[in-house]
């Protein structure tokens, strides 16, 4: 009787001991909030069927904004090469725009962008990335009050109304 007694102690501080160094990680991972460095506004976050956070890579780092049009601006104040992961309308697959040597590129070479001017709160649907035309047509069709006179752009017309010349 005294070595199931002992055996369930040791058990029970073994398991115990297990929680408290490995609960941090058994835990579900919360949301992280954080404010777009830009516009200072919240990045909005991903939900189950649509991505929503921008994200600049330059070297280690990782920066998230609300929007394309607020990572462009913020990537003439890095050197060197980076990439910008978009969200499109597909759920897990992001437009990479990529700078490399100074030049601009996106895949899929399809994609287009919204580059309508619309108000801070509602930027991250009218600065976006869209795998294609089609897409486009789609997305400008379910925000018909924000999207109404929105033309697909390229990437340079993107980066043009990201950056207006001052």
């Amino acid at each position: 009787m005294k070595n199931v007694v002992n055996r369930r102690l040791f058990l029970g501080g073994a398991l115990a001991a297990l929680i408290g160094v490995a609960g941090p990680a058994l835990r579900p991972a919360l949301a992280h909030e954080a404010k777009c460095p830009v516009c200072k506004l919240d990045v909005v976050q991903d939900t189950d069927k649509l991505d929503n956070e921008v994200a600049l890579k330059f070297g280690r780092k990782r920066i998230e904004y609300r929007c394309v049009s607020c990572a462009l601006q913020d990537a003439k104040s890095f050197n060197g090469d980076l990439t910008i992961l978009a969200p499109s309308e597909l759920k897990g697959k992001p437009a990479l725009l990529a700078r490399k040597d100074g030049k601009w590129s996106v895949t899929p070479e399809t994609a287009v962008f919204v580059g309508q001017k619309v108000t801070h709160p509602s930027c991250q649907i009218g600065y976006r990335a869209l795998t294609t035309k089609a897409a486009f047509d789609k997305w400008t069709a379910a925000n018909p009050d924000l999207l109404k006179d929105a033309k697909p752009l390229s990437l340079a017309q993107m980066l043009e109304v990201a950056n207006p010349a001052k």
